[in-house]
């Protein structure tokens, strides 16, 4: 029985890493773009009763203007609005457009690795 949860966490694990992996694989195997973006609202959303935002940048890239909304909710309205954000996005795809977060990513794959290589250890007898 311990056995289908270790392989049903493998499986979700490689699902999880392919899932943000196909979204990033753009990132990774192509010239980035970096622009200017200044902030000029904010996105409302409700989690269990808690209330988040999520900043909306504006910016010209390509010959034309681009609105694109932050993947990271937080507790408050940062940044304010009018400020000024640094976004990276592929060449070519300014929708993709998202401030660089490095570390935040780096400890995503980090933490789903680690869990992959747990679990498989597991599976192969070598943790009791």
């Amino acid at each position: 029985m311990e056995y289908y949860f270790v392989y049903g966490g493998i499986a979700l694990c490689l699902f999880s890493l392919w899932a943000i992996g196909r979204h990033d694989w753009l990132r990774l195997s192509s010239l980035s773009r970096s622009v200017t973006a200044r902030v000029t609202g904010h996105r409302e959303h409700y989690d269990d009763g808690a209330r988040n935002w999520a900043a909306i940048y504006r910016f010209s890239a390509e010959g034309s203007e681009h609105e694109v909304i932050d993947s990271v909710y937080g507790s408050t309205r940062s940044p304010p609005e009018g400020t000024e954000v640094r976004l990276t996005f592929p060449v070519g795809h300014p929708e993709l457009a998202r401030p660089p977060r490095p570390l935040m990513w780096l400890g995503v794959y980090g933490v789903l690795l680690f869990l992959l290589g747990m679990l498989t250890a597991k599976a192969m007898g070598w943790l009791h």
